[in-house]
């Protein structure tokens, strides 16, 4: 951190510490407006061979109520769940949290394409044909999750690709064949209906 100091760069970074909980535990904290059951606090800490202290924001939640005693009631302890991040950023604690909460939103994107659309899996050691492959996985990956979006339905967009690819892709049913024309009848009654309509009108938008 202080090369990206030195360099004038800031940073978000979640704060991974043994005994974390215990340092927390012992702060400050108030309520976040207009969230029920959140509390945040703000100090400054040195870790191990730090040059200096710096800024740690941090926010928590009620997780459970553990009662302890023979009657289960003599003693009650809450439990957190804990969030804390060291910064560089003039955020308050919550603006924080929901700001890397976006960082763990691209990652999910990031491990679908990777995992679930063969990013990981390229065999190729030309340059060209990897980027071609590449690019051509990135699109397929944009479409289903632009297609899900447009749905409007909750479900769709919610699922991951595999899940559509099992669900509504890999659909079965029986070829036909005649007047030069191949179709596949699927069942009257899919599995998920309401995805599977929501799915299907995709193909018949048109143009504004």
């Amino acid at each position: 951190m202080d090369w990206l100091e030195q360099g004038g760069h800031g940073y978000l970074i979640k704060v991974k510490l043994k005994g974390l909980s215990a340092l927390l535990d012992k702060q400050t904290w108030q309520a976040v407006s207009n969230c029920p059951g959140w509390e945040q606090c703000e100090f400054t800490h040195a870790c191990g061979k730090w040059s200096r202290s710096r800024r740690f924001i941090a926010v928590r939640r009620l997780a459970k109520v553990k009662k302890e005693g023979p009657q289960q009631s003599l003693i009650i302890e809450p439990v957190y769940d804990y969030f804390c991040y060291v910064t560089t950023e003039r955020l308050t604690p919550w603006q924080a949290h929901k700001t890397y909460g976006q960082r763990a939103t691209c990652e999910t994107w990031l491990d679908e394409a990777k995992n679930q659309m063969g990013l990981a899996h390229l065999k190729s050691h030309d340059f060209v044909a990897s980027s071609l492959m590449f690019q051509s996985a990135v699109l397929a990956y944009n479409t289903i999750r632009w297609m899900a979006l447009i749905s409007n339905h909750r479900t769709l967009r919610r699922w991951e690709i595999q899940t559509i690819r099992a669900f509504l892709v890999r659909t079965a049913g029986q070829l036909l064949t005649g007047s030069n024309q191949l179709k596949v009848k699927i069942p009257d009654k899919h599995l998920y209906p309401s995805e599977w309509d929501a799915w299907l009108k995709l193909s018949f938008i048109s143009e504004a």
